[in-house]
């Protein structure tokens, strides 16, 4: 009896044993269930053992570090550096979170049990991969490397101690936008990031594309004009010099386009100007940089005997003394400009100088006209003379009565063409319009005083009782509106014939309109 009960015992024993080891195994088995296998990695993350809450929320945290991470561009000698983060990086860590939980657990009995057996030979790592944003890395290659870049500069003139000396050109170096960005996203997708990384941008030589060679041959005169400003006063002759500085010395070259306007403006006493008279709105106005017309007109006339490409061209909105009509050009920030281009195979240089109270412009370059047997002049034709009409007379009553004195002289209107008449050998080959002109009639303007309003004494309450008001005589009044004057004569036109291109009256009311103040 007592035999078979200690058999009864350790039977028992056996099935506590077998029961308590099966409950640990299944409980065993349920945690690595909900936990990432052991010796797994997720780039240098050990994250076996982890729930996948903890696993993300470490992975979380390293890419955040990440972001500070430096990247370092070299351009040849100078350094340029950013971040992970201003270059968009960006990671899918869920992804890597249940690529790393679902390892050994997932997939057929052959592939689990393979990888179960891979964790048990050697730790198992995932390459942490990521993105940038590409848009991102191409703006900072654009605008924060390329800041370096030395452009190619192509030979030049100057001019010293009255000779033109060729300027050499000089070699450049320019980074491949493109190229570099491209070597800044792989650089990084290889190498993950722990202490930053630098990358050399991609570099391009530049070559000039007109040499000294080229310049030497281009030293003909191909057209010169000059105008003289004898009668104006100190400040519009100052300006005048100071618009020939700024406009001496360019080369320009094939193809290229020349904007006038953009040399001179702003017209400021900064930039040298001085207070003279200039057009706006029909009147004569003081105007800071007064009288730089004078040189815009004096190139035009210039750029005609190169027979240059004018690209834009306006005149004046009242005539000029300084040329005739439809020769002029005139200047306006934001509004007139004069541009013309170096329709020539070879670059050319531009000379503006002021000497005896002239201002003067030569064109260089590389003659190729017949100039011995070809002749080329310009020809101002008047179509319609214009007179101003009657005086606008202003009365002031601040001034005193018999007071008179003429504000603006009267400008006579013109209507003209402008024509290109081209000879050769002594024979007319050819004669074409350049251009059509219209110059608003401006009346004089006269300014007069005024005989003072005397105060009526007041009248009191008995007499208005005992005496009509009388009426007031409208015409009579000193507060009348400003008495005009009548020209003794009708405005006067010329027979002259009257043009009807469309081009021309569409020229005509850009004129009329335009309110903005030349630099006459």
């Amino acid at each position: 009896m007592i035999k078979k009960g200690l058999r009864g015992l350790a039977l028992l024993g056996c099935v506590l044993v077998v029961t308590t080891a099966g409950l640990q195994l299944q409980a065993a088995k349920g945690n690595q269930k909900n936990v990432i296998s052991e010796g797994i990695y997720i780039g240098n993350i050990e994250v076996g053992g982890m729930t996948k809450k903890k696993a993300k929320l470490a992975l979380n945290t390293y890419v955040k570090n990440a972001k500070s991470e430096t990247i370092k561009v070299k351009v040849d000698d100078q350094i340029v550096e950013t971040t992970l983060g201003k270059l968009g990086y960006s990671c899918d860590v869920d992804y890597f979170i249940d690529s790393a939980f679902n390892y050994g657990k997932t997939g057929d009995i052959i592939k689990r049990y393979k990888e179960k057996k891979d964790l048990e030979q050697e730790d198992v790592v995932f390459d942490l991969a990521f993105s940038l944003n590409h848009d991102k890395v191409e703006k900072f290659v654009e605008k924060k490397c390329s800041v370096y870049d030395v452009e190619a500069q192509n030979a030049r003139w100057k001019k010293k101690n009255g000779k033109m000396i060729v300027v050499k050109e000089k070699q450049g170096r320019v980074i491949s936008v493109e190229d570099t960005t491209k070597k800044i996203e792989k650089t990084i997708a290889k190498q993950w990031i722990v202490g930053g990384i630098t990358v050399k941008a991609i570099m391009n030589d530049a070559k000039p594309e007109y040499t000294s060679d080229l310049l030497v041959d281009c030293s003909d005169v191909l057209g010169d004009f000059s105008t003289s400003f004898a009668s104006s006063d100190n400040a519009r002759s100052q300006n005048l010099v100071n618009a020939a500085k700024l406009l001496n010395g360019h080369t320009i070259y094939p193809g290229e386009t020349f904007s006038v306007a953009s040399h001179l403006v702003p017209f400021t006493e900064e930039n040298g100007y001085k207070v003279s008279k200039a057009y706006s709105s029909g009147q004569v106005v003081d105007s800071v940089g007064g009288g730089v017309c004078q040189a815009a007109t004096t190139l035009y006339n210039a750029l005609l005997e190169a027979e240059m490409e004018i690209v834009e061209r306006y005149n004046h909105s009242m005539i000029v003394a300084y040329v005739k009509p439809s020769m002029d050009a005139a200047i306006s920030d934001g509004c007139k400009d004069l541009k013309f281009k170096n329709n020539t195979e070879n670059p050319i240089y531009l000379e503006a100088y002021t000497a005896n109270r002239s201002i003067y412009f030569k064109i260089y370059g590389k003659e190729t006209r017949d100039v011995e047997n070809r002749k080329v002049t310009y020809e101002s034709e008047v179509l319609e003379k214009i007179e101003p009409g009657e005086d606008k007379v202003i009365v002031d009553s601040s001034l005193p009565a018999g007071y008179e004195t003429v504000t603006q002289s009267a400008h006579v209107g013109y209507k003209a063409k402008l024509w290109k008449i081209v000879t050769e050998n002594g024979k007319q080959t050819s004669k074409e319009q350049v251009n059509y002109s219209y110059y608003a009639p401006e009346p004089r303007y006269i300014t007069k005083g005024a005989e003072k309003e005397t105060p009526k004494p007041e009248t009191t309450e008995d007499a208005k009782a005992t005496k009509k008001p009388e009426k007031k005589d409208k015409t009579s009044s000193a507060t009348k509106a400003p008495v005009v004057t009548k020209a003794t004569k009708a405005p006067v036109h010329t027979q002259a014939p009257v043009v009807t291109q469309k081009a021309e009256e569409e020229e005509e009311n850009k004129t009329e309109e335009a309110s903005e103040t030349t630099q006459e």
